[in-house]
């Protein structure tokens, strides 16, 4: 069988669908968490990895995600839990639809996958443009314009770009168990571990962002 290439994966419906699911927690997830300190992002980030260890304990026990845990997991990704319910079958459907159009991505080395994914997601202009906007909105203008906030950005930026990566091929594995309920555990457990590398990269901007101003006396320029 013949590796797909990049453009061919990222013009794919398939592919653009599981695109459009960290799409839809990025910005949902960025509003709710804007607002926090980095200490209260770290409070969080706890959470959502305590939720991230019971949910694989579900994968590994195949059974279903309780209610309770389907409502901390909206409340951490900042939707509903029917939007969760809606995410975790879209993932199973376009991942589904993906191994099938491209069978061979099964067979592939997990370095090799991932740079194909990488460029597959670069190539898609459309996600790129909307990952930028989401990430950036409400983002200060003085952030982007000092050297050393604008820094804290990008690392950012690409923090959230890797955790998109990463939700990618974990939403590709998922559809690989082929067992429909247990495909939707696995793709709890894909979101959390999603919004586990949000809140991390969150928290880091943010205190990437609280230095910034302290090296400069509080002032919100610098450089």
């Amino acid at each position: 069988m013949a590796i797909p290439n990049s453009n061919d994966l990222s013009g794919s419906a398939a592919f653009q669908g599981l695109l459009s699911i960290g799409l839809t927690v990025l910005p949902a997830h960025t509003a709710a968490v804007r607002h926090l300190t980095a200490d209260q992002l770290g409070v969080q980030q706890a959470e959502a990895e305590s939720l991230a260890v019971r949910l694989r304990t579900r994968a590994r026990q195949r059974s279903e995600i309780s209610e309770p845990e389907l409502a901390k997991l909206a409340e951490l990704a900042g939707l509903s839990p029917t939007d969760i319910r809606d995410l975790m079958q879209r993932a199973l459907t376009h991942g589904l639809a993906l191994i099938e159009a491209f069978p061979e991505l099964t067979s592939m080395d997990d370095h090799a996958k991932n740079m194909l994914i990488f460029d597959a997601i670069r190539r898609n202009e459309a996600f790129v443009t909307a990952l930028k906007r989401a990430t950036t909105e409400g983002v200060a203008a003085d952030d982007q314009a000092s050297a050393c906030k604008n820094a804290c950005l990008l690392a950012f930026l690409m923090a959230m770009f890797t955790a998109q990566i990463d939700a990618v091929t974990r939403m590709m594995a998922c559809a690989g168990l082929v067992f429909p309920p247990l495909v939707l555990v696995c793709a709890a457990v894909m979101l959390i571990i999603m919004i586990v590398a949000m809140t991390k990269a969150n928290k880091e901007y943010t205190q990437c962002v609280e230095d910034c101003l302290e090296e400069n006396g509080g002032g919100g320029g610098g450089d």
